[in-house]
């Protein structure tokens, strides 16, 4: 597939949607299950919950802190499901998001998307969004738009799902044009080997270079971090421009402390 699609539980209230939500990956195809902070045990609820997706909530990775999935998750797009607007938050319809997304079409190299769904009794905190790319609303017709957890994670794989299959045929017609053109074999193995070592976001450079700027990073909400980072996910940069901006960083950040 074009995309590899993980599902991303936030401070998950109940095991039983823990569970549900396995059984949607069953179903859509989704590829990983990621908890992050979750505020319960996966438990026997859970695995009732799961049915014959045992296997997704038994793969399933955890997280404490946005940070350390940001360690191990750093590429992909992040795309956060909220109904919640207002000035920082932009909110999409998911496949106007989706259609936002830049994708690599020359390179056909799979890229992760993260669905990421806040907990039940409050949904996706002001906090939690500056940590992604992209914010998206699901459709809804009826004069309730709140849904389960579980229906959210179907109806959005589903659209997912879509896009990604539309998007792989518009692939594989660049990829015939390619194999007809004169492009040297060398040339091919080189941006092969590159594709295979991709970079991931620099947020500790990031943290580290405003730090030695002298910016204070402990006041959340009005942070010059969570700023810097809201902007540059929000454009979706790539492992060019990400190698470019980390290499400008670190020579920003020894130039300053030569001073």
């Amino acid at each position: 597939m074009a995309v590899e699609i993980n599902i991303v539980l936030v401070r998950t209230i109940y095991a039983s949607n823990i569970g549900a939500v396995a059984r949607v990956m069953g179903n859509m195809g989704v590829n990983r299950l990621i908890l992050l902070d979750p505020r319960c045990e996966v438990n026997s609820k859970a695995r009732q919950g799961a049915a014959g997706a045992q296997k997704h909530l038994a793969s399933r990775l955890t997280y404490t802190h946005w940070s350390e999935f940001y360690e191990k998750e750093g590429k992909g797009i992040r795309i956060a499901l909220t109904r919640r607007g207002g000035k920082l938050r932009s909110v999409l319809p998911l496949e106007s998001a989706l259609n936002s997304v830049h994708l690599n079409r020359s390179g056909f190299t799979q890229i992760p998307i993260y669905l990421i769904l806040g907990p039940e009794d409050d949904g996706l905190s002001a906090e939690d969004l500056a940590w992604v790319n992209l914010r998206a609303q699901l459709p809804t017709f009826g004069d309730f738009p709140s849904m389960n957890l579980s229906h959210a994670a179907l109806l959005a794989s589903y659209i997912v799902k879509n896009w990604s299959i539309k998007e792989e045929k518009k692939m594989k017609g660049v990829k015939v044009l390619e194999t007809t053109s004169s492009l040297h074999p060398s040339q091919g193995k080189e941006q092969s080997g590159r594709q295979k070592n991709p970079l991931i976001f620099p947020d500790q450079t990031i943290r580290e270079w405003l730090e030695t700027l002298g910016f204070s990073l402990e006041r959340r909400r009005a942070s010059a971090y969570i700023t810097m980072r809201r902007l540059l996910l929000q454009n979706q940069p790539t492992d060019t421009e990400l190698h470019v901006l980390e290499s400008i960083l670190r020579q920003n950040i020894r130039k300053l402390r030569e001073k």
